[in-house]
């Protein structure tokens, strides 16, 4: 038998409807929606939550002032000066700068190994793709003509 789960009307969490008035009666002496970020809070660490999660900080990348709690996922997600690396040179690179920094290295060349020209590097890996398939055409077609001239 499945069992049914229910909102807390406090702390909006998911409780096993069985549990709920008991569940409900505990969170609402002991626990408090936070205003900002909607979590429930121990109503005696309210304060610390507030002075720890929810104090401006600034990015130490882009100087953009957020809430504590929300600076990891800035630097890592969503900052417009945070590293990242080429898909060419793998150099990291500010993510506001990549674009032009991968047009420019992206016009770089490399020697094919398969046929000797060289590539530029924003077309190499379809180039590839496509001198693979001809070197091997070539290849099964000397094959063949060799057969043929060895049958002879």
């Amino acid at each position: 038998m499945e069992e049914v789960f229910r909102a807390c009307r406090n702390c909006k969490r998911s409780v096993a409807s069985g549990h709920l008035a008991l569940h409900e009666a505990h969170c609402q002496l002991f626990l408090v929606l936070c205003q900002e970020c909607k979590g429930p809070v121990l109503q005696t660490e309210m304060e610390e939550h507030r002075q720890g999660g929810h104090k401006q900080v600034g990015c130490a990348m882009c100087q953009q002032s957020l809430p504590r709690h929300l600076l990891e996922i800035h630097e890592t997600k969503e900052c417009p000066e945070r590293q990242v690396k080429c898909q060419f040179c793998e150099v990291a690179v500010r993510l506001n700068k990549l674009e032009i920094h991968e047009h420019h290295c992206g016009r770089q060349t490399e020697l094919c190994a398969d046929c000797g020209q060289h590539i530029m590097l924003r077309v190499l890996a379809q180039h590839r793709d496509v001198c693979w398939a001809e070197q091997t055409l070539l290849w099964r077609g000397e094959k063949l003509a060799y057969r043929m001239d060895g049958a002879r």
